[in-house]
């Protein structure tokens, strides 16, 4: 009866110490970044079927040529993290580099993306590090009546890290970076194109991010800046002749994100 006695009470022992480890940590995360300054570049056919244009913000315009809204829901359970995002990116006062005296340009890039992965993590703690695969939707609207829709993929890597200070308060580093093709597009312009074929196309981007999160709640505010590449480079033939040009937009803006991300205010108190 001693033996088994003192099998039951490790046993108990253990159980009890092994609770917290293997706890399923889950919930929801929820993003959203608005970034009021920024730069942009455009890429788009050329007028009178000139090959391709690019475009560079006007003079003194360098920090307020761009400007970018992102919107961000999703869930994380135990070593699993999926989220569908939506970001939109205005560029404006761009200058042709074909034709500077032909006024000021612009274009809206927009995108929706699913991604899900691997996390990894430890419960009860908001650090992680999460390795994804991504599906992407993406709309470019640009001058000469270049209109874009394309579907890609990418990889990527995302990290938020807190590291404690003396009191609620935690400093945090979030990290983003990402690269892709897209696979699949279709084009129309005002340019008079004839058998435009996609050559090779480009998804990339990185973001890094520092601020401060309150617990128990976990509610993050962080200044953000990150820069975005979309680039599909087509041939086409114009009235006989063979043209290369390319479509999309380079960007970076800067601005501020709001995020939460919390199992349970009760499970963090567990937890800890």
């Amino acid at each position: 009866m001693d033996l088994m006695n003192t099998l039951r009470i490790f046993l108990t022992v253990l159980i009890l110490i092994s609770v917290p480890l293997s706890a399923i940590d889950r919930g929801p995360v929820v993003s959203f970044s608005y970034s009021p300054s920024g730069i942009g570049y455009l890429s788009a056919p050329g007028p009178e079927g000139n090959g391709g244009d690019t475009t560079k913000p006007e003079s003194g315009s360098g920090l307020t040529s761009a400007s970018r809204l992102y919107l961000s829901g999703g869930y994380y359970y135990d070593y699993l993290q999926a989220d569908l995002s939506y970001t939109r990116t205005n560029i404006s006062k761009q200058v042709s580099d074909f034709n500077s005296e032909d006024g000021l340009k612009s274009a809206v890039d927009s995108s929706i993306l699913l991604r899900c992965g691997y996390r990894f993590s430890i419960p009860g703690d908001t650090s992680y590090t999460w390795f994804y695969a991504g599906l992407k939707r993406y709309s470019y609207e640009s001058f000469g009546g270049t209109d874009v829709t394309a579907y890609g993929w990418l990889a990527g890597y995302s990290g938020f890290y807190s590291f404690g200070l003396s009191s609620n308060y935690e400093f945090v580093l979030a990290l983003d970076l990402y690269l892709g093709t897209y696979r699949f597009d279709n084009f129309s312009s005002d340019n008079g194109y004839t058998g435009v074929s996609k050559r090779y196309s480009v998804i990339s981007g990185a973001g890094i991010g520092a601020g401060v999160q309150y617990e128990p709640y976990n509610v993050t505010l962080l200044l953000k800046l990150s820069a975005d590449i979309n680039r599909i480079a087509y041939d086409a033939d114009y009235q006989g002749s063979s043209r290369k040009f390319s479509t999309g937009s380079l960007s970076g803006c800067i601005g501020f994100e709001v995020r939460y991300t919390i199992p349970s205010e009760s499970y963090n108190e567990k937890i800890k």
